[in-house]
């Protein structure tokens, strides 16, 4: 299936990641055992342009379209999972500032041109005190994916008054998302988990740190960049889930492959190539793969299209893009979990990659971008229930 919307550097992108394969590879065990990702794998990514390539053009980044980021986050994530991890937050996490940070705070934040490196977080766990020309800010955030080599920390938190949130009429809490550099941000040594280890994903606090107004997200009013930033939240993101998925399933599967004909069982002695068990069970899973990973382009190809030409999604449609980013991710668990155990006993231990892989997408499961309430959204848009939010895109239009 072709995409001819993709942006045309996508083969020049795709090149760029394999270039890199050698480091990234070498790197994962130190990034384990480091519980953040390696200089040389940061410096890699971000040399070649990969970690820029959702940065507006204007800026210098690539803008690229979710075929094209679904397609970059699988390859390097299949090199190393956490890279991938750190990839995908840092792509989207600079992407957004750069596209909805104020004129005034661009040439500070963009200094000389250079495009710096970001880390961040949509959910809003802190409060920001209105005061003259900013906000006060002062809170906890869990889960700082990429932030330990990160320029900048862009990141949501509850307008408040006196310390308490500020709600409108309904009820609702009133929101903003911040831009603070690095040294205003408080990195805790937390991150000590079972999966996705060399992420960094520590939580990090911001005590008591002035943020002027300028420094404050434009989210709903774009600043700069073209269609990409005119995405909705959920969709922005999508891609990242499904790349990731996808790149842990690729490398799970073709490491099982690999083995097949010198891993037997010790009873038996027949090669697990031999085993009639193992061929059928792959033959489903690569299929279910395929499938997954086809429902997962051929959406945000939807997605991307829709954009471009102006349209709004349906319910449906936003549903089944949902319901795809869960159900990739489900795949891919069923992958790496099948790879793991025809690996045997050699795939019990460090540094073997089918173990990793495992915990890897154990730990990326738990993301609230896949929970398995989107498969409820679809259910429900299916049989006319469906409810516009604003994580994806508000009301519709007459006729959506």
């Amino acid at each position: 299936m072709t995409f001819p919307l993709q942006i045309a550097e996508r083969d020049e992108l795709l090149a760029r990641a394999e270039s890199i394969r050698p480091i990234i590879e070498a790197d994962a065990e130190q990034n384990e055992a480091d519980r953040t990702l390696a200089k040389t794998s940061v410096d890699a990514l971000y040399d070649t342009g990969l970690l820029n390539i959702c940065v507006p053009r204007c800026l210098g980044g690539q803008e690229a379209d979710p075929v094209t980021q679904v397609e970059v986050y699988e390859a390097i994530t299949a090199m190393d999972a956490s890279a991938g991890w750190c990839l995908v937050i840092g792509a989207t996490s600079i992407g957004a500032l750069g596209n909805s940070i104020s004129d005034t705070a661009l040439d500070e934040v963009f200094k000389n041109g250079r495009i710096p490196k970001a880390s961040g977080s949509v959910f809003p766990s802190g409060l920001a005190e209105k005061v003259d020309g900013g906000y006060q800010v002062n809170g906890r955030w869990a889960f700082g994916s990429a932030i330990h080599h990160a320029d900048y920390v862009s990141t949501g938190a509850l307008i408040s008054e006196n310390g308490k949130p500020i709600r409108d009429a309904k009820g609702n809490p009133q929101l903003c998302h911040i831009c603070v550099p690095i040294k205003d941000v408080v990195i805790e040594d937390n991150w000590h988990s079972n999966g996705l280890r060399g992420s960094g994903s520590s939580h990090y606090r911001i005590n008591n740190v002035f943020v002027p107004d300028e420094y404050i997200l434009k989210r709903m009013q774009t600043q700069r960049g073209g269609k990409l930033f005119d995405i909705p939240t959920y969709g922005y993101v999508a891609g990242c889930h499904a790349g990731f998925a996808l790149g842990v399933a690729k490398r799970s599967l073709s490491e099982i492959v690999a083995m097949a004909s010198d891993t037997r069982r010790k009873l038996s002695g027949v090669h697990l190539s031999d085993r009639g068990a193992f061929h059928k069970e792959l033959g489903i899973i690569s299929s279910k793969l395929s499938g997954a990973r086809l429902f997962a382009l051929d959406i945000l190809n939807q997605l991307w299209t829709a954009t471009n030409n102006d349209e709004r999604m349906s319910l449906v449609q936003w549903g089944e893009c949902r319901a795809a980013m869960t159900y990739v991710t489900e795949v891919a668990a069923e992958v790496a979990a099948f790879s793991y155990r025809y690996g045997a006993g050699s795939a019990l231990y460090q540094p073997h990659p089918l173990q990793r892989y495992l915990r890897d997408i154990y730990t990326g499961i738990q993301h609230g971008v896949v929970s398995d309430e989107n498969y409820e959204a679809l259910g429900k848009a299916l049989i006319g229930k469906g409810k516009w939010e604003p994580i994806i895109g508000g009301r519709p239009n007459k006729d959506a």
